[in-house]
């Protein structure tokens, strides 16, 4: 072609300044009038008029202005090849940048050279040498416009090479925050992006921005301190209309391409303003039924920049691929950026506590091991739950929070050996940590610093939806933790059907049913009861004891207890307290279950549970069920133990005993099931 091939090494130099010398005053005197007359005629026939009608009128004088200049510059004597390839591929990025099409550009440089023959015909000292000064002005427009479209595939690699990375980080980011801080660091070098947000509605419907980017973070300040409104999704409110609200409403991308100039724009232009917004584009982000779930909002310093082709994929490629990823991690609690901001300020000061909740053997009472609960200390030394701040960490985060938590746990064990308490201590681990070595050897290296002994040292990992499927590679790191006597026990067994799977997957020393699944008694205790006990009964199955989370009050001790589970954790067994006062605890706790004779209805209920479960596994053997139905069984004692004797529950029981034989078909023993479990929750309920 042409444009790649025509020799440009006589349109620079001694020989060309000669031709062109002794016209640069009078194309000044002229360059205001061809300025005009250009722009003029791109605005009667030409595609860019879209792009000018995006500019205010200052903005397009100043077009006209550095227009006029770089026509100037063009035709300087003196230009070097090095100084034209520079000015070329500055004016050929900002062409790319304000939404110039390619196209467009090769038409509208058809018409420049136009429109320069025409200027030149009126420069009087060309008379002579006009054949030859057209001739290095015609080269020297052709190489301007083969340097400007260099900018374009340099601008094009970079908005490839930006969703590369975007890409990556959805294939690899460990959580929510870490795949929204990574998508916006790989955003933040976009050649044109200023600025960025990342927000979510909360609880009330609120839109909450979680993260930002560039000027962002100027532009939120201000949202907070009321220079400008909030951005809104309410369309009941004046800043529910902007483009971030239209978006959220309607499932689709928003384009504003003259952001200073659009009139729902005007009650953030102040700020906007200084900050150079120019164009900004509004990407809700959707789930499989195509519902609003988080929005991204990008603002560039040049208007139009969301205009063309190119950065259209790019914004269809962002919406569906970060549309995935965000509803795979959407349980995140939303964070608005002030609370991450002072997390994350506490987390670097290290204003960390750690407080310890003991773990008893569910048969004994014996104190089995204490885990350590990280909490950080705001300003006035109040403490922050790790349900609010953990979420709002990254992967270097969780790192540094083990890193800080291994090291006070070590000496605290140390402390406690001194006072005559040798106990094991849980410590837990992200579950993008399995595989990850650093953690195994800021662990090792605690230890060894506290002199404590790696058995001394279970950790209980988390999981959550972005675990990853590298089963092999986290059934190694299990393997060589436990090698060095480290117990790994699964956390929160039954909060997602992945959690089951891993119990076949992994080599676990132990699992903990979700607390979750156990605060339900209040409402459902015959609901809350079950889950213990077949999650309980499958863990036996597969040998690997059972810890119940949530053991707020006696009841659930004793439930937990009666249904087979091997140890307990909860407020009615200790709450966490500091490592000061673990040993004056110690000493003090009486275990208050006896095995044989509930004392509670909800250790009744887990009886009367059992026994029904018991009697249905012998349903095919009448006379079995009939001598077992014969016993006494724990609910009996519990109307003995309370003088129960004569009331309805006590009648129920008799029922049920007497049709025992066919538990399995006889409705009548159906219904009497479903009465004792009802009475025995209005017992419960007068209990609590």
């Amino acid at each position: 072609m042409e444009i790649q091939d025509a020799d440009f090494t006589t349109i620079y130099g001694s020989a060309a300044a000669d031709a062109l010398r002794g016209i640069t005053e009078p194309v000044a005197a002229l360059s205001a009038d061809f300025s005009e007359d250009f722009y003029a005629s791109i605005q009667r026939r030409s595609p860019l008029a879209d792009v000018i009608a995006r500019l205010g009128p200052d903005e397009f004088a100043r077009l006209k202005s550095t227009q006029a200049a770089y026509l100037a510059n063009l035709l300087a004597p003196d230009l070097s090849a090095e100084e034209h390839a520079s000015a070329a591929r500055a004016a050929g990025r900002i062409h790319a940048l304000v939404g110039v099409a390619p196209t467009w550009l090769i038409e509208s440089f058809a018409r420049y050279q136009h429109e320069v023959h025409a200027l030149l015909r009126d420069v009087a000292p060309l008379s002579e040498r006009r054949e030859l000064v057209q001739h290095i002005v015609d080269l020297r427009i052709l190489r301007d416009l083969r340097e400007q479209l260099v900018s374009y595939d340099e601008i094009g690699r970079g908005v490839s090479s930006v969703l590369a990375a975007v890409d990556e980080q959805i294939q690899t980011a460990a959580n929510l925050s870490d795949l929204v801080r990574g998508v916006f660091s790989a955003l933040e070098v976009l050649d044109g992006l200023v600025a960025g947000f990342f927000g979510r509605a909360d609880a009330e419907g609120a839109l909450q921005f979680e993260a930002t980017f560039g000027s962002a973070d100027r532009y939120y300040d201000a949202m907070e301190h009321g220079r400008i409104p909030k951005i809104s999704i309410d369309p009941s409110i004046p800043a529910g209309a902007g483009p971030g609200g239209r978006a959220w409403r309607s499932g689709q991308i928003v384009i504003s391409n003259a952001w200073m100039h659009e009139p729902d724009r005007i009650p953030w232009r102040s700020v906007g303003g200084e900050l150079g917004f120019r164009a900004s584009a509004a990407l809700p982000l959707c789930d499989e039924s195509g519902r609003s779930i988080a929005l991204i909002t990008l603002y560039s310093a040049y208007p139009g920049f969301f205009a063309t082709n190119r950065i259209a994929k790019f914004l269809r490629h962002l919406y569906h691929a970060l549309s995935r990823a965000v509803a795979l991690r959407m349980h995140a609690p939303v964070i608005p950026i002030s609370e991450r901001r002072v997390y994350r300020r506490l987390l670097e000061a290290q204003r960390l506590t750690v407080l310890y909740q003991p773990i008893i053997d569910l048969k004994t009472g014996a104190l089995v091991k204490i885990e350590a609960l990280a909490r950080l200390l705001d300003d006035d030394d109040a403490l922050i739950s790790a349900g609010r701040f953990l979420p709002a960490l990254g992967e270097a985060d969780l790192f540094e929070l083990f890193d800080l938590v291994v090291r006070r746990v070590s000496a605290d064990l140390r402390g406690l050996d001194g006072e005559g308490l040798s106990v094991r201590a849980a410590i837990n681990l992200p579950a993008a940590a399995l595989g990850d070595t650093r953690y195994r050897d800021t662990l090792l290296r605690a230890l060894a610093d506290h002199g404590i002994a790696p058995q001394r040292i279970s950790l209980e990992v988390l999981e959550t939806p972005e675990d990853g499927n590298d089963v092999s590679k986290h059934h190694e790191c299990i393997v060589q933790l436990r090698a060095l006597g480290i117990e790994v026990e699964q956390d929160d067994l039954g909060s997602a059907h992945s959690s089951l799977v891993r119990l076949d997957q992994y080599p676990f020393d132990g699992v903990k049913i979700d607390q979750s699944l156990v605060r339900g008694a209040m409402r459902n205790p015959q609901r809350a009861l079950e889950f213990i006990l077949y999650l309980s009964r499958l863990a036996r199955a597969l040998a690997i004891p059972v810890t119940v989370e949530g053991l707020e009050h006696h009841g659930l001790i004793e439930a937990a207890a009666m249904l087979g589970a091997d140890c307990g954790q909860g407020y009615g067994i200790a709450q966490p307290m500091p490592v000061s006062e673990l040993a004056a605890w110690h000493r003090g706790y009486r275990f208050p279950v006896d095995h044989q004779a509930p004392r509670t209805a909800l250790g009744a209920m887990a009886g009367y549970l059992l026994w029904d479960l018991q009697l249905g596994e012998l349903a095919r053997w009448p006379k079995l069920a009939d001598e077992f139905a014969r016993h006494t069984s724990l609910v009996e004692r519990f109307v003995a133990a309370r003088a129960l004797h004569g009331t309805p529950l006590d009648d129920l029981l008799h029922r049920a005993h007497a049709h025992a034989r066919n538990a399995s078909r006889d409705p009548v023993y159906k219904q009497t099931r479903l009465a004792i479990i009802d009475t025995l929750r209005g017992y419960w309920l007068a209990e609590a």
